[in-house]
């Protein structure tokens, strides 16, 4: 092989390491981005679920403690009102999850907006007996409290599962 040929060859090896090393290198930057983009959706769905499920619990305390103390009929009214108004944002932002996924923390979501429908039904219940009775009723303040035990344990489950999605590399 005369020394022409050998330097054409060696410049022809390196033109493709260097085309090869370019697409590498551009392929890895835009799976990263990708990733990041994905686990920056990710965090903000999961974000907007968890503040909607504790707006939710925030106003079911408030109900709960209303009807441990004296109150009237107007209060009680007024803070379920409060309530059903933070019930439909818990709604809204799953979607997203169930959207961003994964599995794991999507079926969380769902389950979690499902036991928050149910809490509500007792709670309105629990409220207009309230209201029409002038006095709480235990069993259904009972029934309220142990829903709303099963939101805060699927709430510590979906935060737990949001981590582990959010700290995995796999997208």
């Amino acid at each position: 092989m005369d020394s022409g040929f050998a330097a054409l060859w060696g410049a022809g090896i390196g033109v493709v390491g260097t085309l090869a090393a370019t697409w590498l290198s551009g392929w890895s930057a835009v799976r990263g981005q990708h990733g990041h983009w994905r686990r920056e959706g990710r965090k903000e769905a999961y974000s907007a679920f968890i503040a909607a499920v504790t707006a939710f619990r925030e106003a079911a305390d408030s109900l709960l403690s209303l009807m441990d103390d004296k109150h009237t009929r107007d209060d009680v009214a007024q803070t379920l009102a409060q309530l059903q108004a933070r019930s439909p944002a818990v709604v809204a932002a799953s979607p997203a999850v169930v959207v961003e996924g994964p599995e794991n923390v999507a079926t969380l979501a769902r389950s979690m907006t499902k036991a928050i429908g149910k809490a509500m039904a007792d709670l309105e219940f629990y409220a207009t007996a309230t209201r029409r009775f002038g006095r709480p009723a235990q069993f259904e303040a009972d029934r309220a409290r142990e829903r709303l035990v099963a939101v805060d344990e699927d709430l510590n489950k979906f935060a737990e599962e949001a981590r582990i999605s959010l700290d995995s590399r796999k997208i």
